[in-house]
This record gives C-alpha cells, sequence and structure tokens, in this order.
C-alpha cells in the first residue's frame, strides 16, 4: 500500500468510514478509480460506506424481529395465490411498495383457518418493512401473554415489551389460540391503548371476531379492542385449502421410496 493509501486509510478510520477503510487496497486496485474526478471519487466512496451502513441495518433489524423459520424464503412468488381467495398478489405488491400506512399507523388484519400462509404473507411484509428501514416485531399471542404477565418480575421481559413499544410495526400471530385471564386480557387492552394511532399492528387469526371472545374473556373487552384494531385496518378474509394437506407426506411413500432430500427445518406457512 503505498504512502497515499495509508493516508486515506487512516482518514477512513480518524472519520469512523471503516467499512470503506477496509476496502482501500481494493477500491484503488483498479485504475479507473483512480483516473475518476473528485467529486465522482468521493460519491463512489462514501456511496459504498453508506450502503454497507445500510445492509449491517437490516441484518440487525431483522435478527431483532423475531420472525420465525419457514420452510420457503420469504418471496411472493413461492405463495400460491391460485389456491386462495380474499388476497392477490398485487394487493401485497401495493402494501409493499409504500409504507406510509405505517407512518398513519393503519392495521393489517388477516384471517382464516389453518394452513393459508397468513404467517408467511404477514412476515413477507414485516421483511419488506424492515428493508425500507422500519423496525418490526414478531410474536405469538401466547408468548405476548406471557410476556405482559412477567413484566413486572423478569428483566427479560420487561426489555423485550419496551422493544414492541418502541417498535413501528407489530407483527402479533395466532391471536385467538390463546386464553387469557382478566388480568392478563387487561394487559393486552392497554398495550392495544398505548399502539393506538401510534404503532401499526399486523395480526393473524384463524378465528372468527366471535370467538376472540373466549381469548379475552370478555365481550365488552373484546370489543374494546376490536374497535381500536378496525378503526384503520386492511382487512383480508383468506379462504382455501391448507397448504400442508395439499403437500401432505406420508413415511411409506415418501422417507421409504427415497425422499433423502434434507429440507431446512422451521415452522410451516400457518
Amino acid at each position: 500500500m503505498d504512502a497515499q493509501a495509508v493516508a486515506l486509510k487512516a482518514l477512513f478510520n480518524e472519520l469512523n468510514l471503516k467499512h470503506i477503510a477496509h476496502k482501500v487496497e481494493e477500491f484503488l486496485a483498479f485504475p479507473e478509480n483512480r483516473e475518476k474526478t473528485n467529486l465522482q471519487f468521493m460519491l463512489d466512496v462514501l456511496g459504498t460506506e453508506a450502503s454497507e451502513r445500510r445492509r449491517i441495518a437490516v441484518d440487525k433489524r431483522l435478527r431483532h424481529a423475531g420472525f420465525p423459520m419457514f420452510d420457503k424464503e420469504l418471496e411472493l412468488d413461492l405463495y400460491d395465490f391460485g389456491c386462495r381467495t380474499g388476497v392477490n398478489k398485487r394487493q401485497l405488491q401495493e402494501l409493499t411498495s409504500n409504507f406510509v400506512w405505517i407512518d398513519q399507523a393503519y392495521n393489517i388484519l388477516m384471517l382464516g383457518g389453518s394452513g393459508l400462509g397468513k404467517s408467511f404473507l404477514a412476515c413477507y411484509v414485516g421483511n419488506k418493512a424492515i428493508e425500507a428501514g422500519y423496525n418490526v416485531m414478531f410474536i405469538s399471542m401466547n408468548n405476548l401473554a406471557h410476556l405482559l404477565r412477567t413484566e413486572g418480575m423478569l428483566a427479560r421481559s420487561k426489555f423485550r415489551l419496551k422493544r414492541f413499544r418502541n417498535c413501528d410495526l407489530l407483527i402479533l400471530d395466532e391471536v385467538g389460540n390463546a386464553v387469557l385471564d382478566r388480568q392478563d386480557a387487561n394487559r393486552f387492552f392497554q398495550l392495544i391503548c398505548d399502539f393506538y394511532q401510534q404503532t401499526s399492528i399486523i395480526l393473524t387469526s384463524n378465528k372468527d371476531f366471535q370467538e376472540w371472545t373466549a381469548t379475552l374473556g370478555d365481550a365488552v373487552m373484546t370489543t374494546a379492542v376490536l374497535d381500536r384494531v378496525l378503526h384503520k385496518c386492511e382487512i383480508f378474509n383468506i379462504g382455501g385449502d391448507s397448504w400442508r394437506m395439499s403437500e401432505q407426506r406420508t413415511i411409506l411413500n415418501g422417507l421409504m421410496k427415497g425422499d433423502s432430500s434434507r429440507e431446512k427445518k422451521g415452522v410451516a406457512l400457518r
């Protein structure tokens, strides 16, 4: 490395431009980079640094989001819209092309039976929001109830709930599959009140609204929660057959007949 390159690297490190500092030799190895105008060289250098910082920030937000593992990549082309009703590819593309709805604290509600890919679609939207710079968190209703119940006792629960309250988009999965006691229901209602008009929520549920009363234990409480969630909300009533049944495998027709593919284990499309 020549003296100028050494000096340039030292300056980058001093300015905390650590990503381009590590690539000084690589960057200057190409003659065309040395022949660029000062302005173009500066644009390329700062662009490289900014791009790497954005990539690291996205990776960090993805780790914090807590998305479940799926047996498919979060790509719309891998979701079978042809076998589903109540949702289409264009709608998901519109939702993820402009996140003004997050800025304005709109909610999304995905209803439908088990195995229709509600969680998959919710996480697809969440993943795109993360790429756009938003903080997204994912949690099931059962786990949220546990955190709310233990917030005053466990530092870990308190820390995680603080993250949820500070996020831009909360994905709340499997609403209706938990049974909350009155205190838990009150805590959940308070969280919904805190989020109301402030933070977007994507809720997935395989229960009708009438059945949410079994979760919250009280019709009045259920009405109050729905009143806030549905005030500014896009609802998808997804229908169709469970993908698990359409892709059913058996031991004798699968493993015993040479299906030795090792797929990545993970949570199925719910």
